[in-house]
């Protein structure tokens, strides 16, 4: 059983459809809708927001506004939402490791985001691929492994902590060997210093480097799901080639402040799944390789308890930077 089907094995329940006495469609939202997203543009946070934008212009009787409020790695996005007023007006689009990971890896933080966010809903997961310049050498993830044992390279990430950084900090400690991390404000310039030969490798979301996988200025050697890629069904998995068991897989939450009341909260799952049945919003988002899961906050929570215990473990003793 892969992991979407566990958590949606574990989820505690679907949530109702039906509004709450509290929440109606005449009372509910009485001002503009305000969609937050925390990380740089063009990630699937971002294309998630401006799709549920745009499919709930003209249906909930108040604007809904894309703002981006990047920086810290999620973390001043993140926090902005936590601390606007839990009437269900202002929601964050966001990848994991601001919830599950940033509170390992930073000590101090203003705000504890497990506490101060609330989801909504578990949108889907992403996994990424492992890819390297053609100019490098090798063609195959064991002639990587054996040339990073034997010589230094190094590794391209969107920063510090994000999942690029993450995931291969976790490769190259089961495979043996380890690299210099070049972090980035963002995958764009990482995507860019890897085609260009300044870096080495990186694992990167699919839909960053399509386009270069294509055309032949990037080689994919594998991808860090458990399944193979619907985009890539030619690239095996790590665990395909000498990692069997290994996958990291990052999700994608929608948040609400805590405080929240439930008919809020079931009010916006209602509009997400409604929106995630059309059919122009499945495509743009498989193109980003992301897989739906479009489960309620109860998976989502499970979701981030599991990923916040493995995350304990495969960090400890770790230094990132």
């Amino acid at each position: 059983m892969n992991r979407i089907r566990q958590l949606a094995a574990i989820a505690i329940g679907v949530a109702g459809l039906a509004l709450g006495t509290g929440v109606t469609a005449q009372s509910f939202p009485s001002k503009p809708v305000k969609l937050v997203i925390n990380l740089a543009s063009g990630g699937p946070a971002d294309l998630m927001a401006r799709a549920f934008a745009e499919n709930l212009t003209g249906k909930i009787g108040q604007p809904a506004i894309v703002e981006a409020v990047p920086g810290a790695n999620g973390l001043i996005g993140a926090q902005a939402v936590a601390r606007a007023a839990p009437d269900g007006h202002t929601m964050l689009f966001t990848l994991e490791n601001v919830i599950t990971i940033t509170p390992i890896i930073q000590t101090s933080l203003p705000f504890n985001p497990q506490t101060s966010l609330d989801p909504f809903s578990l949108i889907g997961s992403f996994e990424q691929v492992l890819a390297v310049n053609p100019g490098k050498g090798v063609r195959t993830l064991s002639e990587l492994v054996s040339k990073a044992r034997s010589q230094p390279l190094s590794y391209a990430s969107a920063g510090v902590g994000s999942p690029g950084h993450l995931a291969f900090l976790a490769f190259a400690q089961r495979a043996g060997f380890a690299a210099t991390h070049i972090p980035y404000k963002g995958a764009a310039p990482a995507v860019a210093d890897l085609v260009g030969g300044q870096v080495d490798m990186g694992f990167i979301v699919i839909g960053g480097v399509r386009q270069h996988l294509q055309s032949g200025k990037l080689l994919a050697l594998a991808t860090s799901g458990i399944e193979r890629s619907p985009e890539l069904p030619a690239v095996p998995t790590l665990s395909e080639v000498g990692f069997p068991g290994f996958s990291i897989s990052f999700a994608l939450f929608g948040m609400l402040p805590s405080g929240a009341s439930d008919e809020v909260k079931r009010y916006w799952q209602r509009q997400f799944r409604e929106m995630l049945t059309d059919p122009k919003v499945v495509d743009r988002l498989k193109a980003l390789d992301t897989r739906l899961i479009n489960e309620d906050g109860a998976s989502a929570r499970a979701w981030i308890e599991q990923s916040s215990s493995r995350w304990k473990v495969a960090l400890a003793g770790q230094k990132l930077d």
